[in-house]
């Protein structure tokens, strides 16, 4: 389904350039992550997230010319093709964190925030360390694009922001796809954050009160965001199976 720059900007309070950027730029080639994706912004948290955290570090004081810089988002493309690769097991974490440490050579702005961030995702499981993680591991499992950052001139508060709303963004939209897959990641044995919390209601309840949380955080960069995410509740609730 198509995502609209109106949509990104009415419902989710995207600043327009940076939504029209996202939605007109071509599907990179050759890159796992948009596999047989037609569209940059497709219907999908997975898609979504970009333009809307990339908007929040806007809303931090970083400029949209160094936001959109070719060569940052490239970087930040080839970044999500390993983080394919790995999902679909065609490489290890080991050889996914290797090989963007070779594409970030000479192109570190903060080597302290670069060496924390490889230091915790070297973790066997990953729990919060230093000032990375959440105690849930299943919502760290898309940390690997905080590399992304490490490429960007973010001085001490904006590196702070950017990783506290990182931490309230991408937790609620594993959320969303945790809900939907519930039964299904209940039978394969997947990551799933309201069965590492308990296979049952007290889980749901206890992850619906973690997305309104995350919720108020974001109200404070992104109002229309956190209104956008918290008018998504009752139907979430949709997902909750009759036999819990």
């Amino acid at each position: 389904m198509f995502t609209s720059v109106n949509h990104l900007d009415l419902e989710m309070g995207v600043d327009k350039r940076i939504g029209r950027f996202f939605v007109d730029r071509q599907v990179p080639k050759n890159n796992g992550y948009w596999k047989g994706r037609l569209l940059y912004v497709a219907f999908g948290n997975g898609y979504v997230f970009i333009p809307v955290y990339y908007d929040i570090l806007h809303r931090l004081g970083l400029s949209q010319d160094v936001l959109l810089d070719e060569k940052h988002i490239d970087l930040m493309e080839k970044i999500l093709h390993l983080s394919y690769l790995h999902e679909a097991n065609e490489i290890t974490l080991l050889e996914e964190i290797t090989r963007i440490g070779g594409m970030m050579e000479g192109r570190i702005k903060d080597f302290d925030y670069y060496s924390a961030l490889n230091t915790y995702l070297h973790q066997p499981v990953l729990k919060t360390l230093g000032p990375f993680g959440l105690s849930l591991s299943s919502l760290n499992r898309a940390d690997v694009f905080l590399f992304a950052l490490c490429d960007l001139p973010l001085n001490k508060r904006q590196w702070e922001e950017a990783i506290r709303y990182w931490y309230a963004l991408l937790p609620n939209y594993l959320i969303l796809d945790d809900l939907r897959d519930y039964a299904e990641d209940q039978e394969k044995g997947d990551e799933n954050v309201v069965l590492e919390l308990s296979p049952g209601i007290e889980g749901f309840e206890q992850t619906f009160e973690m997305y309104r949380k995350n919720c108020l955080i974001l109200q404070q960069v992104n109002p229309a965001l956190a209104t956008f995410l918290l008018g998504n509740e009752e139907k979430l609730r949709g997902y909750i199976p009759a036999n819990v």
